[in-house]
């Protein structure tokens, strides 16, 4: 360790970083130039700044907020040898992190209970506790030696002991190691987390068993957004696990170690076929890949800049069946307030065979009750309000109290489907009355103290 700080480490590695994986994200970590050698060594701390060392092939940003470092005794009960530093990076890096707090200068001589989030994104709680006659501060379950010694723009803490040592002894999985790596990134890879935290991938990853996952940039993804409105095809829950699955192989790969040609399998059962060009480049089916391995205890990371088994043409027929996942323009007419009413109201409007929910629904100021979208409107047919007796009744028959009542019943907030209608369901509507469906054999029949409506017979009886 030299004088002038354990960041000079990282500044020396910085440049040899692939451009490609630098630009996934970055770590960031304070600017700890003005703390000395000489200091960490009087202090009994030097070790555990030491394993620092471990971001040494990160890609890492220097901050000049304010900080505060809780920085555990060389003595500590936890130690952390060589080989573990070497076996389980990934688990090092997220211990240090939570023992930085970076934007503040905690003054743990407050007095009272102290609480903060650390740079790894864990709670620590700092409590005055009254041990062998004596009061003193724990941080967590960490005796706090030393509660300040201010240095250039930031605070040290000395602590006893490390915090969560308990992640030390942890036998990690594939998906920990991978989590964590993944959040150490500020940007870059979120819509990737995002989709997988939402799908049921993960449970097909064995704690035992090794992987190495290809992970596509937020770019990547971005490619396949619409700019304003149309078909976003990671709406669809199911093919967007069947895409994340296929990202996922069985194994330690190393991309030094692909050789051309190469084929394997998917965890989805589709095939990955690896070339590699005159110039050194390596693709993945026709994908270049970004250049660097992140390695893992059980597996591997590697990057792509674009999302595997999507194209086009996958794309129009996806959207094809699912039509209703395609957001619509944001049009304002006639409720501005409502998305919703709005776009229904356009689309039966052109419709034949719903010219009186039309013009009821166009007398009913209906925007303080269907505000936004997400809404599933079970609409009466022409057919079905004429059998009710309703086909001459005035334009604002269903504006206020029961009719309005009536119109309220046909609206039930959130997506439904017809597979969702089962059999002696109640739905809420926003009337604020039930009704329940009655699935028989495919007519559904929706019982109401108001009303019967038989969506196959078109019958509307009050």
């Amino acid at each position: 360790m030299t004088g002038s700080g354990w960041l000079v480490i990282f500044a020396s590695v910085l440049s040899s970083i692939p451009a490609g994986v630098r630009c996934l994200g970055v770590v960031q970590l304070p600017n700890t130039t003005g703390i000395s050698g000489e200091l960490l060594a009087n202090q009994s701390v030097d070790n555990f700044f030491s394993l620092w060392i471990v971001f040494n092939n990160d890609d890492i940003i220097t901050s000049d907020k304010p900080y505060t470092i809780l920085a555990p005794l060389n003595n500590a009960s936890t130690q952390i040898s060589k080989e573990r530093l070497e076996s389980h990076p990934q688990v090092v890096k997220r211990l240090l992190l939570d023992h930085v707090v970076l934007g503040q200068k905690l003054d743990f001589n407050l007095g009272a209970n102290i609480k903060f989030t650390t740079l790894g994104g864990r709670t620590v709680n700092v409590r005055n506790k009254r041990t062998e006659g004596a009061h003193s501060l724990y941080a967590n379950g960490a005796k706090v030696l030393n509660p300040g010694i201010d240095v250039s723009n930031g605070r040290l803490v000395i602590l006893e002991n490390y915090l969560f040592a308990e992640d030390l002894t942890d036998d990690h999985s594939f998906l920990q190691d991978m989590t964590e790596v993944l959040s150490f990134l500020q940007s870059g890879v979120r819509v990737f987390q995002h989709l997988l935290a939402r799908s049921n991938v993960t449970r097909l990853l064995s704690q035992a068993e090794s992987y190495t996952v290809f992970i596509p940039t937020d770019n990547a993804f971005q490619k396949w957004h619409p700019v304003d409105y149309g078909f976003y095809p990671f709406s669809v829950p199911e093919f967007t696990e069947n895409v994340l699955t296929n990202h996922f192989i069985r194994g330690n790969v190393r991309q030094d170690l692909i050789t051309d040609g190469q084929v394997l399998k998917t965890l989805g059962g589709l095939d990955l076929v690896f070339k590699k060009q005159p110039d050194g480049r390596l693709t993945v089916n026709n994908v270049e890949l970004i250049k660097g391995d992140t390695p893992l205890t059980k597996g591997n990371i590697m990057f792509l800049p674009d999302v595997l088994f999507v194209t086009d043409t996958i794309v129009k027929k996806l959207r094809e069946k699912n039509k209703d996942k395609e957001t619509p323009p944001p049009i304002s007419y006639p409720w501005k307030g409502s998305t919703f009413l709005s776009h229904s109201f356009l689309m039966l409007g052109g419709t034949p065979g719903y010219r009186h929910i039309t013009r009821f629904l166009n007398m009913a100021d209906l925007s303080d009750y269907v505000p936004g979208s997400d809404y599933t409107f079970f609409v009466p047919t022409d057919e079905a309000f004429e059998k009710a007796g309703l086909g001459d009744a005035p334009d604002s028959y269903l504006s206020k109290d029961t009719g309005l009542t009536v119109l309220l019943s046909h609206f039930v907030k959130g997506r439904l489907y017809t597979r969702d209608l089962k059999d002696n369901t109640t739905l809420e509507t926003l009337s604020g009355y039930n009704v329940t469906v009655h699935n028989k054999q495919g007519r559904y029949i929706f019982i109401f103290k108001v009303f019967v409506l038989n969506l196959v017979n078109n019958n509307y009886n009050r």
